[in-house]
């Protein structure tokens, strides 16, 4: 249940949701597009018992307010950077999830590594539209029509989108994971989703990976849209200036949603991704 205390109201007025829960080092969690808190559901009690979760919901998502304008990766990497300072935040480990990886990046670049300890895009879609060979969505090389033609259902029908989308999520998946992400997508009206993705999809999150010197992760997978197993890679490779730059491939579920159909191998990887990022100290 939702209390006053989860929520935070950024520079240009707008409530965002959060919930912490444990204490410890600070992991903070963004759900991808159309996804929300619940997303970690699986993680939250693991990952607790000895860190301090912080999961957002990004604006126009979830619990979050709903505002015309200002849906984009710049003000979302604003809002990130208040919340940090909000609630007062050192050495922040910051996980993204698909298009909340691309918001990661964006933070990361935008505002200069501000207090993260770390950070790990998880099958992030870093530029959706561009024409690189390890771009492998189906829209790629600016392809707008086939766009259009993959999100009018969204634009123009969002309850049948949603429900087509809860159809086709795989069997393995736990009906209450199902009913969640079906929930949460339709929370987010096609007036926020369409400036979200679409803005999201001409930048280029890839090229400014170069600049990174935190310890950076991408954790990828096969599935049979968001492709995201080569991309993942080539950060890895892009990313020279970083301590440490790892891929960890996930091959069970060959799911977009491996986060939640192998959550465990998930929460260990981040695990074992922190304790290196310790071990550089050592």
């Amino acid at each position: 249940m939702a209390t006053k205390d989860n929520f935070f109201q950024t520079s240009d007025g707008v409530w965002l949701y959060y919930e912490v829960t444990g204490e410890g080092r600070p992991i903070l969690f963004l759900p991808g597009f159309g996804e929300s808190v619940t997303m970690w559901r699986h993680s939250v009690p693991v990952l607790s018992q000895n860190h301090k979760v912080i999961c957002l919901d990004l604006r126009g998502h979830g619990n979050s307010m709903m505002v015309c304008g200002s849906n984009t990766q710049e003000r979302m990497a604003q809002d990130i950077r208040e919340l940090i300072d909000f609630l007062e935040l050192k050495d922040v480990l910051l996980i993204g999830h698909s298009l909340g990886g691309s918001v990661v990046a964006s933070y990361a670049e935008l505002q200069n590594q501000h207090a993260l300890r770390g950070m790990i895009l998880v099958d992030a879609s870093l530029h959706p539209f561009g024409n690189a060979e390890w771009n492998h969505q189906k829209d790629r090389g600016y392809n707008i029509e086939y766009w259009y033609k993959r999100m009018g259902p969204y634009m123009y029908q969002p309850l049948e989108f949603a429900q087509a989308y809860k159809s086709s999520l795989p069997a393995a998946l736990e009906p209450e994971d199902a009913q969640l992400l079906y929930e949460s997508l339709l929370k987010l009206p096609p007036w926020i989703g369409v400036e979200y993705q679409l803005g999201s999809y001409f930048t280029d999150n890839m090229t400014p990976l170069a600049k990174r010197t935190i310890p950076v992760a991408t954790f990828v997978s096969h599935s049979d849209y968001y492709d995201f197993w080569d991309s993942g890679h080539e950060a890895v490779k892009r990313m020279t200036n970083s301590p440490l730059a790892l891929c960890y491939e996930f091959t069970e579920a060959q799911h977009h949603l491996f986060p939640i159909l192998e959550y465990q191998k998930f929460n260990s990887c981040i695990l074992d991704f922190e304790e290196k990022i310790d071990s550089l100290n050592r």
